[in-house]
């Protein structure tokens, strides 16, 4: 196993150090998101590749590359991340974050909420499966679906107040995409002040 110089190793969280310190002696195998969302065992080709843990449960952070590795769908179609958001987006996809994290991320920065205009006050909402609604968002305009008129940019510090109730949902077009019930993205603005 080598490192393919176009990958950066994946970043070591606080979860997988805890994860090592109570499984001394053994390796930490790093799935890709891809295969690990279909919720079968992961095969072979979807390890990207592991981190020893050593006697003491410490992560070696000489990431060994598994040559057989083949990028999921998922993953070989994703757009890097153009921002803090995307980027703590991804994380929690690859489970290097825990969920806990979005809310804050949401409302440190800027989304992309469907508009037939930038200048278009109006909120407008879509319907889920189950009926219920939600308010479509995107985080860059590199993930704006081709079917949307446009777009109006809103800092997140103001969704709470602006979204009237309402569900925000986070790239639903996207891989990579999240719904964050109002009532969390609330309570994450309210414990700021």
């Amino acid at each position: 196993m080598s490192q393919p110089a176009d990958r950066p190793a994946p970043p070591i969280s606080a979860e997988m150090r805890e994860h090592a310190k109570q499984n001394p002696n053994s390796w930490l195998y790093i799935a890709d998101p891809g295969y690990a969302a279909e919720g079968e065992e992961v095969p072979p080709e979807g390890i990207v590749g592991a981190y020893r843990i050593d006697a003491d449960g410490e992560i070696d952070e000489d990431f060994q590359f598994n040559d057989k590795y083949e990028p999921s769908e998922m993953t070989a179609n994703q757009l890097e991340p153009a921002n803090e958001l995307e980027q703590v987006l991804v994380q929690i996809a690859s489970g290097q974050l825990p969920e806990s994290e979005l809310p804050a991320a949401v409302l440190d920065g800027e989304v992309l909420l469907y508009a037939p205009s930038a200048d278009d006050p109006m909120l407008y909402t879509a319907e889920l499966s189950d009926g219920s609604q939600l308010v479509p968002a995107c985080t860059s305009a590199a993930r704006v679906p081709a079917d949307w008129p446009g777009f109006r940019r809103v800092p997140g510090a103001a969704l709470p107040d602006l979204l009237g109730g309402l569900d925000l949902g986070l790239n639903m077009h996207d891989a990579i995409q999240a719904v964050i019930p109002n009532r969390v993205l609330t309570e994450a603005a309210e414990q700021r002040g």
